[in-house]
């Protein structure tokens, strides 16, 4: 077959096979559509009736005082992770009680150690996603009277893992620094992808925030549709754009500044930072390579780690090229946690091809052993086979190379590709 033929196929497959995917984003969003309004839990249906309380009386605490501090806190898990009780015990110093909503159905084993963690805790019918779960929890707290007395508000979700020890310790703490101070929200991560927007894995607010009318009304119209699209344009970008880009003085914990400051603090006290150490800790490059898609800020990365070299100060601004062109609770998966002290990690590193499951076990792994404090070595051992069973059960891309349709609607792709930065 010669060169031009090859061109061709190549070129009437990539649009076979872009047509098919946006006839699956249409038929998926038509099929969430239906269920939405005309399932028995969707537009006929309330928050109130949506959750069913975990466990007997977990959930009837309406009469209780409300709590100074409410955590929402979406799952979606049969158990209860090692990840998640280190989350919720990380909540609970910082002062929440935790309002635990578990998108699937929770085994009855997982109840008693359950109730210890939390303040309310529900079995939810799952339409509607993480989302859905956030706006059923605000409007069921609105109605009853604790949304307008408590002081914070964290909304966050399981979607990342949860490193235990000292960078649970900094979360903590950063949270309490943060109630004392005049700002009026705390997040953990921003992107820049499609519009400047909060990532919705962890954030707190203050009544200014939580109270006003447009976060109240973004909730109140807000459609709890089962389309990942939709959960990312409609929910998550949304609400930054509709109210959090409006505000002023936010704090923002894991960003490409803060890291930027980390590593010349490093650069300072070991006199540079080694090209290799930094690419260690990033994404796979493998893909960019093969695609002929190597940028300049990868470039100099890769120039310097092949010749075993330091990063000088310009050249570390490499790295902000990267994650601000990018995801960055992707690119700086484990940047974030080795120099930042970030206790959240993603669940779907291996499976958007960001990290090899070797590299991510390994980073994953020591990332714990910096973070322990007197953590017995067993409850490591633990966390780290609970992490390597996630990722061998949900797969790399290459899983999913006959399953289209169900790569479409999990947002999965050929691979991870390193961002450029010319756009």
């Amino acid at each position: 077959m010669t060169d031009s033929i090859k061109k061709v196929s190549k070129a009437n497959f990539g649009i076979t096979k872009g047509f098919k995917v946006r006839i699956f984003v249409l038929i998926d969003l038509l099929e969430s559509l239906l269920v939405y309004w005309f399932g028995p839990h969707g537009a006929r249906s309330t928050p109130a009736k949506r959750l069913q309380s975990i466990g007997p009386d977990s959930g009837e605490k309406t009469d209780n005082a409300t709590p100074e501090r409410i955590a929402l806190f979406i799952t979606y898990s049969r158990s209860l992770t090692h990840s998640n009780r280190a989350y919720l015990e990380a909540l609970n110093n910082a002062g929440f009680a935790v309002v635990y909503i578990n998108n699937a159905r929770m085994e009855p084993q997982s109840y008693e150690a359950l109730k210890s963690l939390t303040w309310r805790a529900f079995n939810r019918h799952n339409i509607g996603r993480d989302f859905g779960a956030f706006k059923d929890g605000v409007l069921l707290l609105l109605a009853e009277g604790h949304l307008q007395s408590c002081k914070l508000l964290c909304i966050a979700n399981d979607s990342m893992k949860f490193i235990p020890g000292r960078n649970s310790d900094y979360l903590v703490s950063a949270i309490n620094q943060f109630a004392k101070s005049t700002r009026p929200a705390l997040f953990s991560h921003i992107s820049h992808q499609i519009k400047t927007h909060y990532q919705s894995y962890f954030q707190v607010l203050k009544p200014e925030v939580f109270l006003s009318k447009d976060f109240i009304n973004f909730w109140a119209s807000y459609l709890p549709i089962s389309h990942r699209r939709h959960c990312i344009y409609n929910g998550e970008i949304a609400l930054s754009q509709r109210v959090y880009r409006h505000l002023t003085a936010v704090q923002t914990l894991f960003t490409s500044d803060r890291l930027q400051k980390a590593l010349e603090q490093a650069y300072n006290e070991a006199g540079g930072v080694p090209a290799q150490e930094i690419l260690r800790l990033m994404p796979s490059s493998s893909r960019t390579l093969e695609a002929g898609k190597v940028g300049y800020s990868l470039g100099q990365l890769l120039q310097k780690s092949n010749q075993n070299e330091k990063l000088s100060r310009v050249e570390l601004y490499s790295l902000s090229d990267l994650i601000e062109n990018g995801n960055p609770s992707h690119i700086a998966a484990f940047l974030y946690p080795f120099y930042l002290n970030c206790p959240f990690i993603k669940h779907d590193l291996c499976l958007s091809g960001t990290y090899t499951i070797a590299q991510a076990m390994v980073l994953f792994q020591e990332a714990l052993e910096r973070s322990a404090t007197d953590e017995d070595p067993e409850l490591i051992t633990a966390h780290v086979e609970e992490y390597c069973a996630l990722i061998y059960s949900r797969g790399i891309p290459l899983s999913y190379a006959k399953l289209l349709r169900k790569a479409t609607a999990q947002g999965i792709t050929s691979g991870f590709i390193y961002p450029s930065t010319l756009q």
